[in-house]
């Protein structure tokens, strides 16, 4: 709007300037009416000129048209080159609106008051006036970046637990098949961007690979079904991953540039604007997808503790929301045709070639006397084939993307959120007062102070930071590198701090024997030396490590309780020497008429899933309790988990979202009310930890203390929120203000191609940690500081190429020579599916986030 009422005022004052021109026969100036510095605007002679045009222009229409189209095509820029477009768009569109104006009898005003024009403060427009002018079709567009966000980030959030938890993998092949994932996802959009370019248009391939994206959650959602067989569930869940991999890489260089298409040439401020809207839908579909996905997850179905398949079709039910709502704007869209030419494609064939004739060049030489002196650079071996703005554009990217290379390890560390990060919460402790924070929720904090920190750094920390010292983009990008390795620093301290909470693991080809009962006696083994000791009266959690075989033991000698008579009654074996042998619970019991009996059931050291508290229940084979109901119940007395008594089996209390007490009941018995709030007999209290398993004894007594197997999560999780903090920050430094740099040091028709070089080094950091999961590091504390010990060396080198970087004014990036050859140059090279907007349009978003509106990076940030 402010930008029309300029352009109205110049309209005016043009009109009043050149009627006094008339009389003295002297060219006039225009001015703008808000320019600093003043721009000065010269018109030929009006006089002669604008009566031939009236003579000619007869048959054409009034003259006051024949005027207007005049003075929009006849006026020439003194002053800066960069503005002319932009000062005849508004001068033209300034002379129209005048015109109309005074058709309709609304008179020019007096010169006073134009002079006083550019001294007035213009009224900005109102948000909704502005989204009264906004097309329909975008509308449309929000709410389809909005579900599908929430569909790939809700799917996204819950992955590597699904992976861990349902498929069973171990933490390094589940971050194998997590990171190829990620990587898939960010090389896909090379395809739609070709597909969209070459072949279909964005409308299409958002169309159809929409579709396909549906396909994906559909796979996903049902390879998660727990009833079916293990080889289907991998086939569908491992194809789902792939078609969804595929799909939102294909759409994501096609939502934004066809939402920007919407928008006229007229409404560049509309369409700037319409991105704080864009950035905004994805945050919150991605932050309320971390929110409430995990929560799904923790539902009970289908005779399972997890409800995987609930929690995977709530964001594909998403999806096809997206799908649909994009399917209902189809007759308010602006469709775009393919342009049958993509600059990536350009820019390859351009580099090879000129490679290949450097090389012929190098290594055969040339016959040709052209060819005696060598080029200068050696993409200048591409001419004559290639337009020399190519050329410079390439030259331009290539000095670019070398800074490219440590920003690669900056992915690898980041991406590690997802996985690394979340495996490490999955040993913490959740609770935080009465609210409970799900490991795979710990990422929720990083859109959200996305969205807090960027305005603040851009409105106060960098305007002052930068009184004190330059702040360039580089030394940003480069603090940045730094806090993402001091990050990773963080969480190998923090990650010590968490294992000194795992529970000791035995050898290997050894177990550990968890010694319970009342039983006194000493217990030899028939086919080895090794005795199992005497259970003293404060050893209550005696633990034996006893190599991995089978063994027979008896009664050593007798004891007060035991008349010796009685030992060659009394033997019990232990097959330890299985596939995989896991730790035993050994129960010996003195009974009352002086006989001795032993009970035996395998339990697992490792943690249990994602903070659940186990409890074994330890019975002899004659219990009547054997085959009954058991509960566990909450202080308000629901049961919140059920399981069927018997020697070795157990209940898993999973932590509620929002909880009271950290003190449940476990009630047995002759049991009444229902499953819902029953109403039993025996009741033990017991004290759930995070993490920890336990075993009841209820041969020695109904109601005693449970002994702990299995070390509790000790270490809250607010302790992982320093390092989310750091990175966040490091985030913000590297990935907002690089990109931001990219679109400024590139050439124009190299913007697109930068972007997606962009989202390959998000390509190439994951393929890093393929590479590093691949090499199985079992301890997660070495992983930690190898990946900090590589961005430290890295950031070594990304300072040396800082250093030798020179920035280049993007004001005299690739200014044509002619208007014909801009024309063709901009025809050519300058469209892609990435980004279909202006130059100038890129260029103010890339500076966007000073005005209070995201840039690209804020955009390309939110939508990973």
């Amino acid at each position: 709007m402010l930008h029309n009422q300029q352009s109205f005022f110049m309209g005016f004052c043009a009109d009043n300037i050149r009627k006094k021109s008339f009389v003295h026969q002297q060219r006039p100036l225009y001015f703008t009416a808000a320019a600093e510095p003043l721009i000065i605007v010269e018109a030929p002679s009006p006089v002669r000129k604008v009566s031939k045009r009236r003579k000619s222009d007869k048959s054409k229409g009034t003259e006051e048209e024949a005027e207007e189209e005049y003075y929009s095509n006849q006026m020439t820029v003194i002053g800066d080159l960069s503005t002319q477009k932009q000062l005849k768009n508004a001068v033209g569109n300034g002379a129209a609106e005048f015109t109309q104006r005074r058709k309709k009898g609304k008179y020019s005003p007096n010169s006073t008051e134009c002079e006083g024009a550019a001294r007035q403060p213009q009224k900005e427009e109102g948000i909704l006036q502005s989204l009264r002018s906004y097309p329909t079709g975008v509308f449309f567009m929000l709410g389809n970046e909005f579900c599908e966000r929430f569909s790939f980030y809700g799917m996204r959030a819950i992955l590597i637990i699904y992976l861990v938890v349902d498929h069973k993998l171990s933490d390094n092949v589940a971050k194998v098949v997590y990171h190829s994932f990620v990587s898939l996802a960010y090389f896909s959009p090379l395809f739609g961007s070709i597909l969209a370019d070459n072949f279909f248009g964005r409308f299409r391939v958002i169309l159809w690979v929409s579709l396909v994206y549906v396909f994906g959650h559909v796979l996903l959602s049902v390879g998660a079904i727990p009833v079916l067989d293990s080889l289907v569930r991998k086939t569908l869940d491992y194809s789902g991953l792939a078609v969804i991999a595929l799909a939102t890489g294909g759409i994501k260089p096609c939502v934004s540039a066809f939402a920007a298409d919407q928008f006229g040439d007229d409404q560049q401020r509309q369409r700037t604007q319409f991105f704080s809207f864009f950035y905004f839908a994805i945050n919150a579909g991605s932050l309320l997808a971390m929110g409430i996905t995990p929560r799904l997850r923790t539902v009970q179905c289908l005779g399972a503790d997890h409800c995987f398949p609930l929690a995977f079709a709530i964001p594909g039910l998403l999806m096809l929301v997206a799908f649909l709502t994009f399917l209902f704007g189809w007759r308010n869209y602006k469709i775009t045709p393919a342009n049958k030419g993509n600059i990536l494609w350009k820019v390859v064939r351009c580099i090879f070639f000129a490679l290949r004739r450097k090389m012929r060049n190098t290594c055969w030489g040339s016959k040709s006397r052209s060819h005696r002196r060598s080029p200068d650079h050696w993409l200048d071996y591409a001419r004559p084939k290639y337009d020399e703005h190519l050329i410079a554009g390439v030259k331009s990217m290539l000095a670019i993307i070398v800074l490219y290379i440590p920003i690669v390890f900056f992915w690898a560390l980041y991406d590690q959120q997802g996985s690394t990060w979340v495996l490490q919460a999955r040993r913490m402790d959740g609770r935080i007062g009465w609210f409970t924070l799900l490991p795979d929720q710990v990422n929720t904090l990083n859109p959200l102070l996305v969205l807090i920190l960027v305005p603040l750094f851009e409105a106060w920390l960098y305007p002052t930071t930068n009184k004190m010292c330059k702040v360039t983009p580089l030394r940003k990008m480069a603090i940045g590198t730094i806090l993402a390795a001091v990050a990773f620093c963080m969480a190998g301290f923090l990650q010590i701090k968490v294992n000194d909470t795992m529970e000791p693991q035995p050898e290997s080809g050894y177990v550990f024997l968890q010694r319970l009962g009342n039983h006194s006696g000493q217990f030899s083994a028939n086919n080895s030396d090794f005795i199992l000791p005497a259970k003293l009266p404060d050893e209550l959690k005696q633990k034996v490590h006893i190599g991995a075989e089978n063994y027979t033991f008896s009664l050593l000698g007798g004891t007060n309780e035991t008349p010796q008579e009685d030992n060659d009654n009394f033997n019990f074996s232990l097959n330890l020497g299985t596939k995989v042998p896991k730790s035993r619970v050994v129960g010996l019991f003195l009974l009352e008429d002086k006989s001795s009996v032993g009970v035996q059931f395998p339990y697992s050291t490792e943690k249990t899933d994602v903070g659940k508290t186990r409890f074994y229940f330890l019975l002899l084979p004659n219990s009547p309790l054997n085959g009954a109901k058991c509960y566990a119940l909450d202080d308000q007395g629901k049961a919140v988990a059920s399981s069927t008594m018997a020697n070795g089996a157990f209940v898993d209390i999973q932590p509620g979202f929002f909880s009271t007490s950290q003190f449940y009941h476990i009630a047995f018995g002759d049991c009444a009310g229902g499953d819902e709030r029953p109403k039993c007999a025996e009741r033990i209290e017991v004290h759930a930890r995070m993490g920890a398993a336990y075993v009841v004894d209820l041969v020695s007594s109904n109601n005693s203390e449970p002994v702990e197997l299995v070390r509790p999560n000790s270490v809250n999780i607010l302790w992982q929120m320093p390092q989310v903090f750091v990175m966040t920050v490091g985030e913000i430094l590297l990935s907002v203000t690089g990109l931001e740099f990219s679109y400024s040091q590139a050439a124009p028709s190299m913007k697109s191609v930068v972007q997606a070089l962009w989202l390959l080094t998000v390509f190439f950091g994951n393929i890093i940690d393929i590479v590093i999961s691949q090499v199985q590091i079992s301890d997660p504390v070495e992983e930690f500081f190898i990946y900090a010990a590589l961005m430290f060396a890295v950031i070594g080198l990304f300072v040396l190429l800082a250093m030798r970087y020179k920035y280049v004014d993007e004001h005299n990036l690739e200014i044509p020579d002619s208007p014909e050859r801009s024309r063709r140059s901009s025809d050519e090279y300058s469209s892609s599916s990435s980004d279909r907007r202006s130059d100038d349009d890129r260029l103010e978003l890339g500076r966007g986030a000073v005005a209070g509106l995201p840039p690209p990076a804020l955009i390309e940030k939110a939508d990973r």
